[in-house]
């Protein structure tokens, strides 16, 4: 099957630039670290198997368990907060997933938002 030279070319343009288009557009990169959230009290650093949980209480009066950084529970800084009120940050992070039930050798992880600071409100 011959195929004439100028229709090959007019074929290969086309199809590259219809690839062109298809180019999917860059998207703005999400910053990891989130702003402070709002004010809560601080009520408890418990050690776990994913992370440390931030124990908070909410305006609204509920309490909230949030997954925060190893470092929190191992942090006096941290431990003097409890039971006053503070801001907090967090970032992306992984943790064990949740499908592991706490197997050490699981290997499978979870994307989570991690609590990664603590801060007095004064």
């Amino acid at each position: 099957m011959n195929m004439n030279p100028k229709i090959s070319l007019s074929f290969a343009l086309l199809l590259a630039l219809g690839l062109v288009g298809c180019t999917p557009k860059a998207t703005p990169v999400e910053p990891t670290q989130q702003p402070a959230s709002a004010v809560v009290t601080l009520l408890e650093l418990q050690l776990g198997d994913r992370a440390c949980y931030v124990v908070v209480k909410t305006a609204e009066d509920v309490e909230e368990s949030l997954e925060g950084g190893f470092d929190l529970c191992d942090s006096d800084s941290a431990a003097s907060l409890i039971g006053r009120k503070i801001t907090y940050t967090t970032e992306k992070g992984n943790v064990m997933a949740a499908s592991c039930e706490g197997s050490m050798n699981c290997g499978e992880t979870d994307e989570v938002d991690l609590v990664v600071s603590v801060t007095a409100v004064e």
